[in-house]
């Protein structure tokens, strides 16, 4: 009896272990991985950075910002219309702020984790970032390359669409419908220290992340195939 229960028990041991395995590696696939970061193939660019806070340090997997002073994290000045404007115009103002992640490959993406400045010295109340939006790279039935916004399943009070706004905490997680994707773009248009000028026509800002992460599913490239992506460019 205690031979026929042991052959069960690890018959079920052995299923369970390979069940586990194909939910997390299913099709060569894995999960779990942040894509974004330089070492697994990441690569960053931004519409503008500031020699001592580059945009390059988003992907260097580094959350904190207790190195703030010391150059960890990307900082970038916003100015942005205090006024109301055409629907065209507030669309082409949204799209002017921005930092776009491109992974090594395809994944299906379903999570993205904005970090902004949050320390003692830098709460994220009083100077991170309050309003983003996620989009993804597609591709259109003619093969033209288009970004659209995300779609974010049950949305918090305070969150208007697929906009995250009057954001005061340190981590954004925005999680959406699956996507299949080989780039992400962050556009910001709105900061917790941004300020009017006198006349009202404008609101300036300034832009303070430590790290943007991307996670979903795909299939991992070799130390290899990772380094090669940097040799080539």
């Amino acid at each position: 009896m205690k031979v026929r229960w042991l052959v069960i028990i690890l018959a079920l041991t052995v299923s369970l272990t390979f069940f586990i395995g194909c939910a997390t590696m299913g099709g060569g696939q894995i999960s779990g991985v942040n894509w974004a970061l330089a070492k697994n193939g990441g690569r960053v660019t931004a519409f503008s950075e500031e020699p001592e806070h580059p945009a390059s340090t988003l992907i260097n997997g580094i959350t904190s910002a207790d190195n703030w002073d010391q150059g960890e994290g990307w900082q970038a000045s916003m100015l942005a219309s205090g006024v109301t404007r055409s629907v065209r115009d507030q669309r082409d103002e949204m799209e002017r702020n921005w930092v776009e992640i491109e992974l090594s490959q395809p994944i299906t993406a379903n999570e993205v984790k904005i970090y902004t400045v949050d320390s003692q010295k830098y709460p994220a109340a009083k100077f991170g970032v309050s309003d983003v939006l996620v989009q993804y790279q597609l591709k259109t039935s003619t093969n033209e390359l288009i970004w659209a916004n995300v779609k974010r399943p049950g949305k918090s009070l305070g969150d208007q669409g697929s906009i995250i706004r009057d954001n005061k905490s340190g981590v954004i997680t925005v999680r959406f419908e699956p996507v299949n994707t080989q780039k992400i773009r962050v556009l910001i248009f709105g900061t917790n220290d941004i300020t009017r000028s006198e006349d009202g026509r404008t609101r300036e800002g300034t832009i303070r992340l430590t790290e943007i992460e991307v996670y979903g599913s795909g299939k991992q490239k070799s130390r290899s195939e990772v380094d090669s992506l940097f040799e080539s460019k």
